[in-house]
């Protein structure tokens, strides 16, 4: 009997309460998401090539997960003060009709139970499905494919999400529900009573009349922090970014604290030739900005955090897909005979496209060069400098004339060698003239291409031994190796004859390059056909490096890039739009005795309703549209102090689709509220 009492309560709250149990949803789905990391197939596959970096990342889930749980208990316990305080009332009245404190708080924490396992039955299934979608999204785009997946279920993850979710939802309701008990039934019968507004001392009556300044103060505190972030937050120093920080946070909450004097001049304004309840509507929301302005200067922050997230999260995803090209699948480093078996062998030759040497080497003449002539055995950038040093004054370029400085010794590669790499990859050959010479830099030094693909349209000079070499208008930035085993900030490419003069002969300083063939990456998706190839090259002992570790490392910054951004972003959005809509709705409930007053004054229950309505719109446009204005700069400083995160139109199109989810989002949480809102309206008999 008394648990389908508690049934039928726990009913009837979720009914009322929808908001606050969608919330609730979200955060069971966004606990086991985070928390089965580990068993998705990237993290899997990751495990086998980038295993300390994965170990460090798990590392971090379960701070994540205690920051999450954190988060969660002050929003269990905001939402259930709301709902208890809504029905003091009727627990007055049980505890009238003979029901023990005791058994009133064992009711409360039963409903509680009973709401919480409803929400782990309907969570749980969706975080699966979702987690396995996402698993098999995530196969699909590094090439595993849907035959690389598995289906798994990560028990410590559900473990772990079932009781954390539990113990807050029912240590915030002990808290609330220990304190209910104890009061007694007049206590609660009078609770719903509206409270008499409060009065202010002499102090805040003067302060009250600097809501104004507050609100310049607010403004300026913001500009401010915005200027320092657009100007020197991407010399990432800590302090400065603490500085920002700390005067950003201010300014919001002087903000807010001074919004209210905003709003009343507009009132004054246009109160005369207002019509309908538009006095109402703004005198409401200006007692809401005034009562409740550190709330929402709290949630402003906690919208401009997760869209700054979504931001870092997406550009992350976006840019380490395609940061580094594809231009060989393995690259070895030995002597010529060896590797040269090993690929020609009938157990690799099935899967081999095509192999080629790639000769690098250090500007080192030979010894009889430098004793006949010491000329021989010079070089210079000096043409380079000059032209860069036209270029107008910034720090990428002082740093970009160190770096040349510094290199007299640099890296030539044979013109050959790099040409065989361009035909590989279908690109059309670099035709070298007399006297003429190429310009490459790794994609890892992207930051000075600008710079340098604008001195080279002037054709610059460089001075290799006793001649002169001019520099062609087209910077090289294919890597010329699989992933990492030679990195070069810059170096040339010069014909054969100027490579064997100048870099001393070495077999075993030469290396590899060998492209698997297309229709077999076709077939298996690339990452799992580099993987098949890298277990049978495992055998043959060889020194070599395959592309499988430049996916896995991009993978990995992905995934700890992306995912935890994401996760992060999702339960900020979430926190701030429920502690948001419940502060309205508590905030309508305090003040209803004027709907009654409206109601005798001759106001129809549609008109309440709009007026509730715009309260609503107006109440979420003011916290989001700080937080929109603040994640314009706090993006823009973003990209800036990160110059890999470029945009491109297709980058551009995602980020459109995630804004405009973001925006119907936002649109389902106020839609949700101004339901709830009418619901209580419409409660009122009195109107009726």
């Amino acid at each position: 009997m008394f648990f389908d009492f508690i049934k039928r309560n726990s009913r009837k709250t979720r009914k009322e309460n929808g908001v606050y149990f969608a919330s609730l949803v979200i955060s069971i789905v966004a606990f086991y998401v985070i928390l089965s990391l580990g068993e998705q197939d990237v993290l899997v596959y990751l495990k086998t090539v980038e295993s300390d970096a994965v170990d460090r990342l798990l590392l971090m889930i379960p701070i994540l997960y205690g920051v999450s749980l954190f988060f969660v208990f002050f929003l269990v316990y905001f939402a259930n003060r709301y709902q208890l305080q809504q029905r003091s009332h009727e627990f007055g009245m049980y505890l009238m009709m003979g029901m023990r404190q005791s058994k009133l708080f064992s009711m409360i924490m039963g409903e509680t139970l009973w709401n919480s396992l409803v929400a782990l039955c309907i969570g749980v299934p969706i975080s699966l499905f979702l987690t396995e979608l996402i698993s098999l999204a995530t196969s699909r785009l590094i090439g595993m494919g849907i035959i690389g997946h598995e289906f798994r279920i990560s028990w410590v993850g559900l473990g772990l999400t079932v009781f954390g979710f539990i113990v807050v939802q029912l240590l915030a309701v002990f808290v609330l529900s220990l304190t209910m008990s104890r009061k007694e039934p007049v206590d609660l019968l009078n609770d719903q009573k509206e409270k008499s507004q409060r009065v202010l001392s002499p102090v805040w009556s003067k302060v009250s009349f600097l809501t104004g300044a507050a609100l310049l103060l607010g403004t300026i505190f913001l500009c401010v922090a915005y200027g320092l972030a657009v100007l020197y937050l991407r010399s990432l120093d800590y302090r400065l970014f603490a500085l920002i920080l700390l005067i950003g946070i201010c300014g919001t909450f002087i903000l807010f604290r001074g919004l209210g004097s905003l709003i009343g001049a507009s009132v004054k304004r246009k109160s005369s030739s207002s019509t309908g309840l538009f006095v109402f509507t703004a005198r409401q929301l200006q007692e809401n900005v005034l009562h409740q302005w550190s709330s929402l200067a709290i949630s402003s922050l906690l919208i401009l955090m997760a869209m700054v997230c979504f931001a870092f999260g997406t550009s992350t995803a976006l840019n380490n897909s395609t940061t580094f090209s594809r231009t060989a699948d393995f690259t070895f480093k030995g002597s010529e005979e060896e590797i040269v078996a090993a690929l020609v062998s009938d157990q690799v030759t099935p899967y081999v496209n095509s192999y080629y040497e790639m000769k690098i080497g250090n500007f080192d003449p030979t010894d009889a060069e430098m004793s006949a002539n010491t000329a021989a055995h010079t070089f210079s950038w000096s043409g380079l400098e000059e032209t860069i040093s036209k270029e107008k004054s910034s720090e990428e370029k002082e740093r970009l004339i160190s770096n040349l400085s510094y290199q007299d010794e640099p890296y030539f590669i044979a013109l050959s060698s790099y040409n065989a790499m361009l035909t590989s990859i279908n690109k059309a050959p670099i035709i070298l003239g007399d006297d003429e010479v190429a310009l490459y830099s790794d994609e890892e030094f992207s930051h000075s291409y600008d710079i340098l693909r604008r001195a080279l349209q002037d054709n610059p000079t460089v001075s290799i031994g006793e001649r002169q070499y001019e520099l062609i208008s087209t910077l090289y930035t294919s890597n010329v190796v699989a992933d990492r085993a030679i990195t070069l900030s810059y170096a040339l490419i010069v014909p054969d004859d100027i490579y064997h003069r100048f870099v001393r002969s070495s077999q075993d300083s030469w290396l590899w390059n060998m492209v698997l063939k297309p229709e077999f990456v076709q077939e298996k998706g690339l990452m799992q056909a580099t993987y098949e190839v890298d277990q049978l090259m495992n055998t043959y002992g060889l020194d070599y490096e395959s592309y499988l570790s430049s996916m896995g490392r991009q993978l990995f910054y992905t995934v700890a890039g992306s995912y935890t951004t994401f996760y992060l972003g999702v339960m900020f959005l979430i926190i701030a739009n429920t502690v948001l809509g419940l502060n309205f709705l508590m905030q309508q409930r305090s003040t209803r005795h004027r709907y009654y007053t409206l109601a005798m004054l001759g106001a129809n229950i549609e008109s309440h309703c709009s007026s509730a309505r715009n309260q609503i719109w107006l109440y979420f446009g003011l916290v989001i549209s700080v937080a929109l204005v603040s994640s314009i700069f706090g993006i823009w400083s973003l990209l800036t102090t990160f110059p890999s995160m470029t945009l491109s139109l297709e980058n551009s199109m995602v980020i459109a689709i995630i804004l405009i989810a973001f925006i119907v989002f936002e649109l389902c949480y106020i839609w949700m509220i101004q339901r709830k809102s009418n619901e209580e309206i419409k409660k009122l008999k009195e109107i009726e």
